[in-house]
């Protein structure tokens, strides 16, 4: 594992992802995935393209500074339950996330494994081998307390396609990484990066500091 991955996991943009993900998850049976192709081309992700004014995405709801749920986007994945974005006016959309179906009754971590190395398998024919992500931090990390190492924040595990040379207004990362719920269930939680990333977290770093005022 590089320490760029190890650094971007541990900022605070990580931190929100798995607020987001709670926030946006309800608890459903997890489906059999087919194969089939990543959500995204090279400049949109669920058919939302990167730089696009938030106004234009019908239904769109702010639910916390920068952040809009989008309840139907135009291009639904039935991989992925709820679609949200991040986005502000230097920037437009600069990020769209997903979250899977939760996975339920899985203290181990078997299944929820297996769904993220079928869809990092169904992503790396369009994205190329990915960087993947599978460590734990602490020294007393074993296999059958694979979820509880997780829910403490020890575990990490998924992956993470670079696009190098993408324009501001193209899909730049892609990283697919567990989320837990708790020691025995979990989502997905899919994220798109665009290729003006600095100004988004110039922007995103911005409106938390606001917040917090």
């Amino acid at each position: 594992m590089s320490e760029v991955m190890t650094d971007r996991l541990k900022t605070l943009r990580r931190a929100a992802l798995a607020i987001l993900a709670l926030a946006l998850c309800a608890p459903l049976a997890a489906p059999s995935i087919a194969r089939a192709d990543p959500p995204a081309d090279g400049g949109s992700a669920f058919g939302i393209t990167m730089g696009a004014s938030v106004r234009k995405l019908e239904g769109a709801r702010v639910f916390k500074p920068g952040w809009y749920k989008v309840a139907a986007p135009p291009k639904p994945d039935p991989r992925f339950t709820q679609v949200a974005v991040e986005a502000f006016a230097d920037t437009g959309v600069c990020v769209v996330q997903a979250v899977s179906p939760e996975v339920i009754g899985d203290p181990a971590g078997v299944k929820i494994r297996s769904t993220a190395d079928r869809l990092a398998d169904d992503f790396s024919r369009t994205y190329g081998a990915p960087e993947r992500l599978d460590s734990c931090s602490n020294a007393a990390c074993a296999a059958d307390l694979w979820g509880e190492d997780m829910q403490a924040g020890a575990r990490r595990y998924g992956y993470r396609w670079e696009m190098h040379d993408a324009p501001d207004k193209g899909v730049r990362e892609a990283s697919l990484v567990v989320i837990p719920h708790s020691v025995s269930s979990y989502v997905l939680l899919l994220q798109f990066d665009s290729g003006a990333l600095t100004p988004c977290q110039m922007a995103e770093r911005q409106a938390l500091d606001e917040e917090q005022r």
